[in-house]
C-alpha cells in the first residue's frame, strides 16, 4: 500500500486546546468544506471559551495493531453499545470531552479485519447527506461527524493468502486417482487394482470358479468373530454415477466483524425487565 490516504486509523482523540494535538495526529480543525470552524463544544457563553476538537492518527496498517472500525454518538445517558469504548475525557486536559453527547469508538486487531475507518470528516449544520464515499454517524453540537472506509492489507495477511490460496476444484479433479465423472463403463473399474479382468468380483476372485477356502483367525486360541467374512465394497460405493451431479457450496468469508454486526444482541429487554424488577 502506498498511498497513506487509505491508512487505517490507528488513534482518536478530543482535546481542549488546538495547539497541544499529540504528536503523530491530525488536528480537525474545520468542516469539510472548510467555512466552519469544526469545534465540538461551541457553548456559545460569554467568558472564557471552551473549545473541544478530535484528532486522529492514521498509519500504515501493521500485524497485531488495533484500527478504529466503527464509530457511534449516543446521548450521555444512553447505554455504550457493545465493543465500544468512550472519549470520555481530552487528552490535553482531562476534561469533559464533550456535552450532552458521547462518541463511542470501536477497535479491532488489524489480523481481524479487512476493512477499518481511513478518514473522519466533521460537516456543518443543515448537510442533508455526506459526500460520497462516506457514511454519516450522527450530530454533535449542530456539527455532522462521518466517516470513509478502506480496505486494508498487511503484510501477513499476504504471507497467509500466499500460504492458504482458494480450492481450484479444476486443479483438484486433475490431481485425482480417477476421473471425476466416470461413465457405467469405467466406474465400476475405478479403485480396482491393476490385475482385475471382467468377471471378477471386488476381491479380485473369478465369479465363475469357487473361492478358495477361508482361514480361521485365531486371537489367543479363540476364533474372531469376523473369521471367515468375506470383504467387498458395497454396491452404493461402486456406483459412481452419482457423483455426476455433486454441487459443492461456495462458502462466504466473513470477518469477525461481520458476524458480530450480524448476530449481536444487546439484551436490551433483558435490562429493562431487571430495571423494572429492582
Amino acid at each position: 500500500m502506498t498511498d497513506n490516504e487509505d491508512w487505517p486509523i490507528t488513534g482518536v482523540v478530543v482535546v481542549a486546546d488546538i495547539t497541544k494535538c499529540p504528536a503523530g495526529y491530525t488536528t480537525i480543525d474545520r468542516t469539510y468544506d472548510r467555512a466552519e470552524e469544526a469545534d465540538l463544544w461551541r457553548d456559545g457563553i460569554f467568558g472564557r471559551r471552551v473549545t473541544r476538537y478530535l484528532c486522529v492518527q492514521r498509519t500504515a496498517p501493521q500485524p497485531g495493531k488495533d484500527v478504529l472500525v466503527d464509530v457511534s454518538i449516543i446521548n450521555d445517558r444512553d447505554p455504550v453499545p457493545a465493543g465500544f469504548t468512550v472519549l470520555d475525557y481530552t487528552a490535553d486536559t482531562r476534561e469533559k470531552a464533550t456535552k450532552k453527547k458521547v462518541i463511542c469508538v470501536r477497535w479491532m486487531s488489524v489480523n481481524l479485519t479487512n476493512s477499518a475507518l481511513s478518514e473522519l470528516i466533521i460537516l456543518p449544520k443543515g448537510t442533508r447527506r455526506p459526500p460520497n464515499g462516506y457514511t454519516l454517524v450522527g450530530e454533535l453540537n449542530n456539527l455532522m461527524l462521518c466517516y470513509k472506509m478502506a480496505n486494508i492489507q498487511t503484510q501477513s495477511k499476504i504471507s497467509h493468502t500466499n500460504s492458504d490460496p482458494s480450492i481450484n476444484m479444476t486443479d483438484m479433479a486433475n490431481n485425482l486417482p480417477y476421473t471425476l465423472h466416470p461413465g457405467k463403463e469405467n466406474a465400476y473399474r475405478q479403485g480396482m487394482s491393476s490385475s482385475y479382468t471382467p468377471g471378477t468380483n471386488v476381491a479380485g476372485y473369478n465369479q465363475n470358479r469357487p473361492a478358495p477356502p477361508q482361514r480361521q483367525m485365531t486371537i489367543g486360541g479363540t476364533v474372531s468373530a469376523l473369521s471367515g467374512v468375506p470383504w467387498q465394497l458395497s454396491p452404493k460405493l461402486t456406483d459412481l454415477e452419482n457423483l455426476k451431479n455433486i454441487h459443492i457450496p461456495e462458502i462466504r468469508y466473513k470477518t469477525i466483524l461481520d458476524i458480530e454486526n450480524q448476530y449481536q444482541y444487546h439484551f436490551d429487554v433483558e435490562r429493562s425487565t431487571s430495571a423494572n424488577s429492582g
